[in-house]
């Protein structure tokens, strides 16, 4: 079974843990980078992109509360690379019923739900989609 590489750039280290967790479980492997920030996540993605094709990632989950760089500004930093699409996921807990900004390379904004096993099984669903189905 191959296994599937994750970006997920996440300043929660309680949330980044759930997530880990929810990924690992119940079948396919992933292998999961984890990054605090968006600027270390954006050079992680150049660096890739120019030295190791290998290692792109099958799905991006990223916290749109970023602190030095968000979601959406992490999304258009994305959008400005060339010769790829990887899907990502913006998750978001601050129940904001804004429209969110979709560009072509976003495919999810949800809601961080929070109760533990309702974040787990919406994580377990995007696991299944993004990584099962899709990818």
């Amino acid at each position: 079974m191959n296994s599937k590489n994750v970006l997920l750039i996440e300043n929660s280290m309680v949330d980044a843990i759930l997530i880990k967790d929810a990924l690992q479980q119940n079948g396919k492997l992933c292998n999961i980078n984890l990054f605090e920030d968006g600027p270390e996540a954006i050079t992680y993605i150049e660096n890739i992109l120019l030295n190791n094709k290998n290692e792109i990632p099958d799905l991006i989950i990223a916290n749109e509360e970023l602190v030095k760089c968000n979601g959406v500004n992490l999304i258009s930093k994305i959008g400005d690379l060339n010769n790829f699409y990887i899907p990502v996921i913006i998750l978001t807990s601050s129940g904001s019923y804004l429209q969110p900004h979709f560009n072509r390379h976003t495919c999810c904004y949800l809601n961080k739900p929070l109760e533990i096993k309702e974040f787990l099984r919406v994580i377990k669903e995007v696991k299944y989609y993004w990584l099962s189905l899709v990818n």
